[in-house]
């Protein structure tokens, strides 16, 4: 393959081109020239860059660009004269004497023209509800550009400006600009906040600032505060059934709309369904909402609407990565740049307009022409020359430009500009698909990832979040758009790009972790991607220990990201949950000593008898299913012992292990008794039997399918049901946390690990062991316990990153992994009940947290920040909707997931409760 430049020498040109703009030295204009002149194979630039590796060849760049492309004066400029949109505003101020270089204008005369000026633009807005079309709101729009850059040039430039603008030029700008707003919507993806996103691609495609929609079920939601927020639509009912299913720019007339988005310039409103958008512009700019039926993409507005309330509404219950919905995104985005063209053809127009008459073929009339302007024709120019420029497209668009003369220099040099960029863009179209294809295996891709670079060594795609690992084998680091040089930091793999960049390709070690590939179209250079294996980062193929060290690392930088992308729940719940370093002060002042440990109550033991026991409970048909609730019987002992019998007859415990009844009740009533003698809101016997039950129905799911019956053993069955009703035992009512700085005697005896989780295994099985109450006889206790302590200390939460990481990488056969998941998850079954239930569960954990936190001020021992202030509705929602978003739902997902979605129900209730603590927040705040 033949290159035209050597590939090194480009992408050392452009770096250099970009730092002299960078550090001021060439403006954009001049930068723009100068690639433009190197891709064409300008002979000066060629010959100027035979010396680039001599430490004055920046100098002579300047040199050469500030000579060549010096602001040639108006004297000598034989070039095209371009009339100022002034004239159209006023026929006194457009009178060609009064801008030509021979008029001495006095100031006096030049006031009286800006007051002219000024009294047309004070009739244009006093009919500014009837009259501003969109083609008034352009015109204004290029008069206020003007007038801009009028203010700060001086006299003689401003001129210039007025009068040599070159049309072609500024198409160019256009098309440079517009190509480089939609072509990197896939690097969104990069980003791990979904919100972030939605904005980016409002941003980027809309070209707006803000948006909000209204949903008739969650509310309203506003872009700026990123929250829902309680929507009194009878309020706003006149207006919003004025809001319509095709786009258009919110009025006057929408009185109490207008008067909530008062802080925007611009208001585009359009209905989908049965929800309202609304997109914001603090300045108003060109955007494809204007375009919309004209070039007939109002499907596209419609798709990305759709796609961003469903993505905010559902990172509103949990997380979501961008590349979980990276199809989608990359979807949307190259269908809006498909549609981007009507945005350039739309500019073009209005750029001819200021110089020319144009008529366009409307479509809808076969072919007929409706005249869009009539500026600067006179009557005496019947015999102007015409010319025709076809826009291909599904809707086939022709513009006749009056006034346009192919025999004159300039106006050729538009004529082609038009044509052969319009060109260029619809091939850039068709490459935006063909790359799609190309991204969206990456995206998916788990084995490898890949940047590309373009022609100039930036980075024009990543195919997702560069890990930890790869990054410090490589020394990478993501930066937008940033230079390969400044992404890569490791010296061999640059010195292999370049040899790559010089054609010097060299014979690669087979093991290699990368490949390089320069891309080229036409001879060519395009710019090149680099392809990382990710092989030697597969768990599949390690050992089991270095599996798990692999997989803990992982769960611990996923812990990392998922703090410093959702600083919200920082000071949260969730911290609870995250492995730490107990930071214990070298000496504690002890205020008065802890009675957690040593309190003594005079709880009854609830002793029950065999006949009482066999009687059906109350809600046996609910034993099987989500529906049993245990606070309907959470002050009768009888009724729960009953259930909890009744669920080992079920799994035909008593008579595959010979259960002794009479044992059993002896056993039953001790548990009962160590479960509720300190009287704890939460951690209390309904906490276990609750648990026992969400275990036993989640496990005989399971069981019920084929795929996972035969990974269950009637020992396996059996330890977890018990560990699951014995898994809290004598549970202090504090954390661990807790009972490590507090120096208790259990931490001291397990030694700071799995404090409380190893007590309560100890407890159970001490009572098992005692004869009166060992009522197992037909089992091998050995293996019974090491089931039994493994699954209870699978309920530290502490515990609970590391084992979603086993569980999804291990799950198809570690029974271990899998009851671990069922105990842990099962430790939440209040939390996935029906609103009312789960929130009267988090009512009672709080109350704990709040009792502890008051208590860790009177011993002098370190405070957990998210147990303070739980009394506020505020920061308790907010504690509540960090740990069932970022905690409890992840785990139901994950394990419902395995279950082939039999756990969806749950779900949806988890749905349920996030939106309803966030509604009491923003209840709370609106009343504040």
């Amino acid at each position: 393959m033949q290159i035209s430049q050597t590939l090194r020498r480009c992408i050392n040109f452009h770096k250099v081109v970009q730092e002299l703009y960078e550090q001021g030295e060439i403006n954009f204009k001049e930068k723009n020239k100068l690639k433009t002149e190197f891709n064409t194979n300008n002979e000066d630039i060629l010959y100027l860059i035979e010396d680039m590796e001599k430490e004055d060849f920046k100098q002579q760049l300047i040199e050469y660009v500030k000579s060549k492309h010096q602001i040639i004066k108006l004297a000598n400029s034989p070039g095209l004269r371009r009339k100022s949109l002034l004239s159209e505003s006023s026929p006194t101020i457009g009178r060609k004497s009064a801008f030509s270089k021979e008029s001495k204008i006095t100031e006096e005369e030049l006031i009286t023209y800006i007051t002219k000026l000024r009294e047309a633009l004070v009739e244009v807005y006093q009919s500014r509800s009837s009259s501003l079309t969109y083609l008034v709101q352009d015109h204004l729009k290029s008069l206020t550009q003007f007038i801009s850059k009028l203010s700060s040039k001086s006299p003689q430039a401003s001129l210039i400006l007025l009068q040599e603008q070159n049309i072609a030029e500024e198409i160019e700008s256009y098309y440079k600009q517009l190509k480089n707003q939609f072509l990197n919507t896939h690097s969104l993806l990069i980003n791990d906040n979904i919100v972030s996103v939605t904005s980016k691609l409002i941003q980027n495609l809309l070209n707006c600032d803000e948006f909000t929609f209204i949903n008739p079920q969650y509310g309203i939601y506003d872009s700026t505060k990123n929250s829902f927020n309680i929507f009194e639509s009878d309020d706003y009912l006149q207006d919003l059934i004025s809001v319509t299913t095709n786009v258009n720019l919110l009025t006057e007339n929408q009185t109490k709309l207008s008067q909530m988005f008062s802080q925007y310039s611009r208001t585009y409103t359009i209905r989908i369904q049965d929800e309202c958008f609304f997109y914001h512009q603090k300045q108003i700019r060109d955007t494809l909402l204007n375009l919309t039926l004209e070039y007939k993409c109002l499907n596209e507005i419609q798709i990305l609407s759709k796609l961003i309330s469903k993505a905010t509404i559902e990172a509103r219950v949990q997380l979501i990565s961008p590349i979980q919905i990276g199809n989608m995104i990359i979807d949307v985005g190259v269908e809006f740049v498909r549609c981007s063209k009507y945005l350039f053809i739309n500019q073009i127009i209005n750029l001819l307009r200021t110089k020319y008459t144009i008529e366009k073929t409307d479509t809808e009339s076969q072919g007929s022409f409706t005249s869009i302007s009539s500026t600067n024709l006179s009557p005496t120019c019947k015999q102007a020359k015409i010319a025709k420029i076809q826009f291909k497209d599904i809707l086939p668009l022709e513009i006749t430009v009056i006034g346009l003369n192919l025999n004159k220099k300039d106006d050729l040099q538009i004529y082609k500009t038009i044509t052969n960029l319009y060109t260029k863009y619809l091939k850039f179209i068709e490459l935006s698909y063909d790359r799609i294809i190309f991204y969206k295996y990456f995206i998916k891709s788990k084995d490898s990832i890949m940047l590309e670079f373009d022609k100039e060594g930036k980075l024009a795609f990543l195919s997702r979040p560069i890990p930890p690992s790869l990054s410090r084998e490589f020394q990478l680091s993501y930066c937008p758009r940033g230079h390969y040089y400044q992404i890569i930091k490791n010296e061999m793999l640059l010195r292999v790009i370049e040899q790559h960049l010089d054609n010097k390709w060299n014979i690669q070690q087979t093991d290699q972790l990368y490949e390089i590939f320069m891309k080229a179209r036409n001879k060519k250079f395009k710019g090149f991607a680099i392809i990382f294996s990710e092989g030697f980062l597969q768990t599949r193929s390690l050992e089991t220990e270095t599996k798990k060290i692999k997989l803990r690392q992982e769960a611990t930088q996923y812990l990392s990201n998922l703090e410093q992308n959702n600083p919200e729940i920082k000071d949260t719940i969730l911290s609870f949950y995250i492995p730490q370093q107990v930071q214990v002060p070298g000496i504690i002042h002890k205020k008065k000593k802890s009675m957690i440990n040593g309190f003594i109550d005079t709880i009854q033991i609830n002793l029950i008898d065999v006949e009482n026991l066999e009687q059906e409970p109350i809600f046996i048909d609910q034993i099987d299913n989500f529906d049993f609730n245990i606070f309907k019987i959470e002050n009768n002992s009888i009724e729960k012992q009953r259930i909890v019998y009744q669920i080992l007859k079920r799994n035909n415990f008593n008579e595959i292990f010979e259960i002794d009844k009479t044992r059993l009740c002896e056993f039953l009533g001790e548990l009962e008794y160590r479960y509720d003698k300190r009287r704890n809101p939460f951690h209390n016997y309904n906490h276990g039997v609750n648990v026992m039950h969400s275990c036993h129905v989640i496990m005989n799911k399971m069981i019920n399918q084929p795929q996972h019956k035969v990974l269950f053993d009637q020992l396996t069955k059996l330890s977890l049901i018990l560990s699951a009703l014995c898994h809290d035992v004598g549970h202090t009512g504090r954390t661990n946390i807790f009972e490590i700085n507090n120096f208790s005697e259990k931490a001291i005896r397990y030694h700071d690990k799995n404090v409380l989780e190893q007590y309560h295994a100890a407890t159970a099985l001490k009572l098992l062991l005692k004869e009166r109450m060992n009522f197992l006889k037909n089992i091998d206790f050995r293996q019974f316990r090491e089931k039994f302590i493994q699954n209870i200390i699978f309920t530290d939460k502490q515990e609970h990153f590391n084992l979603l990481k086993f569980f999804e990488a291990n799950n198809e056969k570690d029974i271990k992994i899998i009851t671990g998941m069922i105990i842990h998850t099962s430790d939440f079954a209040g939390a996935s009940a029906k609103w009312p239930i789960s929130k009267q569960w988090s009512l009672r954990v709080n109350q704990e947290f709040q009792a502890q936190f008051e208590e860790e001020g009177r011993l002098g021992l370190p405070q957990q920040p998210f147990m303070k202030d739980l009394q506020k509705i505020s920061v308790l929602s907010k504690s509540e909707i960090g740990f069932y978003k970022f905690f409890v739902r992840p785990l139901y997902v994950s394990l419902s997931k395995f279950m082939d979605h039999q756990l969806q129900d749950r779900i949806d209730n988890i749905d349920e409760t996030i939106i309803e603590w966030d509604s009491l927040a923003s209840l709370e705040n609106q009343q504040q």
